[in-house]
């Protein structure tokens, strides 16, 4: 008995190593890439490759406000230096009235730094999307996935609208988080394969598309295969030309699942903090660029109209007149003490606390980035709206009406 015991684990252990084997040639990016996570979970690791640059153009820098003339209130503003360095941030921009009001940076970072955008490169994903629009790549809005996405156009999942995807009501399932490499079905595959569109069009569509939210990484990435595949661009290439060129001031990178791959457009855009308070102006005022309009306003009053299902929640924009914890699981991320001081905030919001807030009523731009991997990279006891409405709250306004704590 005791030889027989020993003879199956032998085999065991045999079929384990060989189906080990097996998996592993079948994608090797993905286990080295899960490989590499599982040994690094500081929150601030960074080891996106293959990456493909996003180059800018020579917009010239937003207008510093000189000291002592600032248009809001310094005890504000050291309050926010301090909440966002209490809860490790890498940078924290302020930007009223189009000009920066404060620019702060972590000891050891600074302005040049590349920052990971985590999930508010869907936004930017949804700026594309009107951008192929407005070039006529793209009919509709509403156009069903099928048109573009070929593979299923005599699929169920065809009927699927693009307006669907954009507001998380596509009815596609979920790529859940687990540890298990080898879960067939699981966020490291979609993230991590060196083919993901494969792993993207094999998603199954579980329930009838726009009857309720349900915020899923897979539509924003089909969103960027409709982008890529309609422009017949590279998403960067695209990017750059449509967007980057006008707004920011040096260029950023986008993620690829291989080299000369498809770009991660779910996540993971890097770029300068700066560029994303450039980018914040730009949307705050309806597409333009010093007066010049350089992106439908159409568009960008389409994507912070909120959706039935979710009123904090428009084109892969959120909204904060309408957030709700229930919208991430009650997520520490957009938990919050008190509603926005602006009804007309909405934002651009990633894992780990990556935001760029907007109000046009306030002319306020304000930009917080830190943190973005590892389990936990945002501190629970964050507060989704202090750093705004502490700064909203102090412009033009003496140091003694300023909240902090």
């Amino acid at each position: 008995m005791r030889r027989f015991l020993g003879r199956a684990a032998l085999l065991t252990l045999l079929a384990g190593f060989a189906y080990l084997n097996v998996d592993y040639w079948r994608d090797p990016p993905f286990w080295r890439r899960w490989w590499d996570t599982m040994t690094h979970l500081e929150p601030d690791y960074l080891n996106l490759a293959p990456l493909e640059e996003v180059p800018a153009g020579t917009s010239a820098p937003l207008p510093v406000a000189r000291p002592g003339q600032g248009s809001i209130d310094a005890a504000a503003l050291r309050a926010a230096e301090a909440y966002a360095a209490r809860f490790d941030s890498f940078a924290l921009i302020v930007v009223h009235r189009g000009q920066v009001q404060s620019e702060w940076y972590r000891p050891d970072w600074n302005d040049s730094r590349w920052t990971q955008s985590q999930s508010m490169h869907k936004t930017v994903a949804a700026l594309m999307l009107g951008a192929a629009i407005a070039d006529g790549h793209v009919g509709a809005v509403d156009d069903p996935v099928g048109q573009y996405i070929t593979e299923w156009q005599d699929d169920p999942r065809g009927a699927i609208s693009i307006r669907n995807l954009l507001n998380m009501s596509s009815g596609l399932g979920h790529y859940e988080f687990s540890l298990n490499p080898f879960k067939a079905k699981s966020a490291f595959r979609f993230l991590f394969s060196q083919d993901r569109d494969a792993i993207v069009l094999g998603t199954p569509l579980e329930w009838e598309p726009g009857t309720r939210f349900d915020y899923n990484d897979v539509n924003a990435q089909l969103v960027g295969m409709i982008v890529e595949r309609a422009s017949g661009r590279r998403y960067a290439e695209y990017l750059s030309a449509r967007l980057w060129q006008a707004v920011a001031g040096a260029p950023a990178q986008v993620w690829l699942d291989r080299p000369d791959g498809g770009a991660m457009t779910a996540c993971c855009l890097l770029a300068r903090a700066m560029d994303w308070a450039r980018l914040g102006a730009m949307l705050k005022d309806r597409g333009r660029v010093d007066g010049v309009e350089v992106f439908p306003a159409a568009w960008i009053e389409q994507m912070t109209r909120p959706f039935a299902h979710n009123s904090g929640y428009g084109l892969f924009t959120w909204l904060g007149a309408g957030i709700h914890e229930d919208a991430l699981g009650s997520s520490a991320e957009i938990r919050q003490l008190e509603p926005f001081v602006a009804d007309d905030v909405f934002m651009l919001l990633g894992h780990g606390g990556q935001r760029v807030y907007i109000s046009r009523s306030l002319d306020l731009v304000v930009v917080r980035m830190g943190p973005f991997s590892g389990f936990e990279p945002l501190n629970p006891d964050w507060d989704n709206a202090w750093i705004f409405n502490t700064v909203a709250r102090g412009i033009n306004m003496p140091a003694r009406e300023v909240e902090g704590r």
